[in-house]
């Protein structure tokens, strides 16, 4: 195991210091308890794993056979109606809005210190970046869906 110069261990502190500061944030204290609320409600538990299903099924179709196919028109509408279903559950929509609020400032801080880092050094913004219209969902992934 190699030892980190003290530069890059004053680097390592302050970023344990803004995850920190994101983890004990009112926003992803909101997204805990509407996480909590979403995970006891079991028809909503129910949909949301369908819809997580059909829009990984998306992708795979999309790659696969095209968005224009039937086959993928017919699992879009699926998804469609999953969400319209979820969007009638208080619980839900309170899990989307703080899920939604928690991604945007994990992005915020992300796009500013790519900011921050694009005069000192070359940044490039990977596949994984969704910086135009997607969202980073807080497990870690990329998915440029509202899921």
């Amino acid at each position: 195991m190699s030892v980190l110069d003290p530069t890059t261990q004053q680097l390592f502190a302050k970023v344990d210091e803004i995850a920190n500061g994101i983890a004990q944030s009112e926003a992803a204290s909101m997204y805990w308890q509407a996480r909590d609320k979403m995970m006891r409600h079991q028809e909503a538990q129910g949909l949301f794993d369908d819809l997580k299903k059909k829009t990984n099924g998306l992708l795979v179709l999309k790659d696969r056979v095209g968005e224009q196919s039937d086959k993928y028109q017919r699992v879009k509408e699926q998804a469609e109606l999953i969400e319209a279903r979820l969007a009638e559950i208080p619980v839900a929509l309170q899990y989307k809005a703080a899920q939604d609020e928690l991604n945007a400032m994990l992005q915020e801080v992300m796009l500013v210190l790519l900011a921050h880092l694009k005069t000192e050094v070359p940044v490039e913004q990977g596949p994984r970046s969704c910086g135009s219209g997607g969202s980073c969902s807080t497990g870690g992934g990329c998915s440029c869906s509202a899921h």
